[in-house]
């Protein structure tokens, strides 16, 4: 190193030289070969050390400020303050430039937030700043080591932050818990919190939303009909984009229709509520969320019986299974199948002469109960003479003999003729009087010999 003249060093000026001793509570530095330095410990860092040798070895080379010279005694007194501080400062900037962490120690605490010290600075840090919501007691974290990133610097002060720091690690957690929360994966969660639309459930660092809609099979009016905050639940992921994740209660439950297909069978027997009358047919809510429609060729055996016009929306009815498709929520139903069909037991044919007994009189005919089922007596076909009036010819409890004309089992009909019986009866008793009179009788005429017959017919 070259020489210094002592009378060319002025105070405040910066000078380069090597350590030469060090003791605990002083530095000794060669700044020229007839020329020392000394650098007490009080003068060499702001950092809360106990000995100069933590700070610097012999060897080491270093900057200094002048701080006082004594030209007689030949005598130097530097300082390292001004330098470690723009030193440190420079160092602060960049750590503020990228966001770096650092460990500070709180000193104090005052109304507005906390006094920590690190790198030998002083900062601030506001009650706000310290942890995520509202800090109660803030003398409680004075002599406690945190973890801050400078959020404001300048030369006259420099404000820290432990909750920035706080936030940044759980987006580091939230990021790694996202990539364990994938779409159709089950997890276990916290009901955090209530909206009108749904309820937050969070796992650790990640929360999701569980969709109203998503909640139950049935409709809800409002999440805490089902949950309230605090409860432990196990939900689906449906949706996984970007940090959102959508949840699903409903996913992991047997919707209405696949429930009551376990417990219900086709061909048996439920009841149900009319909750809608249609064109086609009855719809019938035989469980909630679980409704069946009875078609109205299910109605009755009867084809002339409308069920919709004898029930009410609201009234409670029986019907039968007739099919289940859970997947397509489908059900078809059957009020007949449940009632005896009289007509299944008739054994008749067109053509056919049947019994019957006069079981009620109309305007325009009679029925007929016959084999347990009516048949329809046209007031045409009771007799070859004019009739006016039914009651002239026929009385209800009357039993008659009449020929089948027309016969459907599916529409619960039957047409008789008592007129056409009668006549094909003449016909075949002429047909046995003509077989039993001799040559000479044949001369007479069919009127001749049956005119009683046609009168006895007649009343």
């Amino acid at each position: 190193m070259d020489s210094i003249n002592l009378k060319n060093i002025q105070e405040g000026q910066t000078v380069k030289g090597t350590v030469y001793q060090v003791k605990d509570d002083e530095v000794i530095v060669d700044i020229g070969y007839t020329t020392e330095g000394t650098i007490y410990l009080d003068n060499l860092t702001r950092q809360n050390v106990a000995s100069a040798k933590e700070v610097v070895k012999e060897g080491d080379e270093i900057e200094a400020v002048v701080k006082k010279k004594d030209d007689e005694a030949g005598v130097v007194l530097l300082s390292r303050l001004e330098l470690e501080e723009r030193e440190i400062f420079e160092d602060l900037q960049t750590k503020f430039d990228n966001d770096v962490v650092f460990d500070a120690v709180v000193k104090e605490h005052n109304k507005g937030g906390l006094v920590v010290k690190a790198f030998g600075f002083d900062m601030f840090m506001p009650a706000r700043e310290v942890q995520e919501g509202y800090t109660e007691n803030l003398k409680d974290f004075v002599g406690k080591t945190l973890q801050v990133k400078i959020i404001e610097i300048s030369r006259k002060k420099i404000v820290v932050s432990h909750r920035a720091v706080q936030k940044a690690l759980q987006k580091i957690e939230k990021d790694k818990e996202l990539e364990t929360l994938n779409l159709g994966d089950i997890k276990k969660g916290t009901v955090s919190k209530l909206m009108p639309y749904g309820a937050f459930i969070r796992f650790d660092q990640v929360e999701g939303l569980l969709h109203i809609s998503e909640m139950s099979h049935h409709r809800i009016k409002q999440p805490s009909d089902l949950l309230k905050e605090g409860d432990e639940i196990e939900v689906k992921i449906i949706e996984a984009k970007g940090k959102k994740r959508g949840l699903s209660l409903k996913a992991l439950q047997k919707t209405p229709w696949e429930k009551f297909a376990e417990e219900h069978k086709v061909g048996e027997k439920v009841t149900g509520k009319v909750v809608k009358k249609m064109q086609f047919g009855i719809l019938v809510e035989v469980e909630k969320d679980v409704a069946g429609i009875i078609n109205k060729s299910d109605y009755s055996w009867d084809p002339r019986f409308n069920l919709a016009g004898n029930v009410n929306v609201g009234d409670e009815i029986e019907a039968q299974i007739l099919s289940i498709d859970p997947k397509k929520g489908r059900m078809q139903l059957s009020k007949k199948h449940l009632e005896y069909n009289p007509w299944d037991d008739v054994k008749v044919k067109v053509g056919e002469v049947v019994s019957g007994e006069v079981a009620k009189i109309q305007s325009n005919g009679a029925l007929v109960e016959v084999n347990g089922v009516y048949g329809f007596l046209p007031i045409g076909e009771i007799s070859e003479e004019h009739i006016a009036n039914v009651e002239d010819a026929l009385k209800e409890g009357d039993v008659i003999n009449a020929k089948v004309l027309k016969f459907s089992r599916k529409d619960w009909q039957m047409v008789l003729s008592k007129k056409q019986h009668d006549a094909e009866k003449i016909r075949d008793e002429y047909k046995k009087h003509l077989k039993s009179e001799n040559k000479d009788d044949q001369s007479q005429t069919l009127g001749e010999l049956f005119a009683d017959k046609f009168k006895n017919m007649k009343k």
